[in-house]
């Protein structure tokens, strides 16, 4: 977790939903709208932040239950795991994908 994460989500609480786009330009210069797209997308894998409508390519995004929670201190990030996309195998390294090697 860093420190625009928690702005981050602070946005989402209080707006309800947000576009990288949007909340780059509440965040102001301090980050850049990559890292705010890429915060928002690994906030999806951790659940703290959920796609506002229901398409993998949508960039709009909601707080979640677990993430409200975490913004009280009721949970904490620290043990949260991302779940990684699977990948797909490959032929050089057979096995990657599923974490083995």
């Amino acid at each position: 977790m860093t420190i625009w994460d928690d702005r981050i989500l602070e946005y989402l609480l209080e707006h309800g939903w947000g576009s990288p786009e949007t909340i780059h330009w509440e965040l102001g210069d301090e980050t850049t709208l990559h890292q705010v797209r890429e915060r928002c997308r690994i906030l999806c894998h951790a659940g703290l932040a959920a796609p506002f409508i229901d398409d993998a390519d949508a960039d709009m995004f909601e707080i979640t239950v677990w993430g409200k929670l975490y913004l009280e201190g009721k949970v904490n990030a620290g043990l949260i795991r991302p779940i990684p996309k699977p990948r797909p195998p490959d032929k050089v390294r057979p096995g990657y994908w599923a974490g083995f090697v």
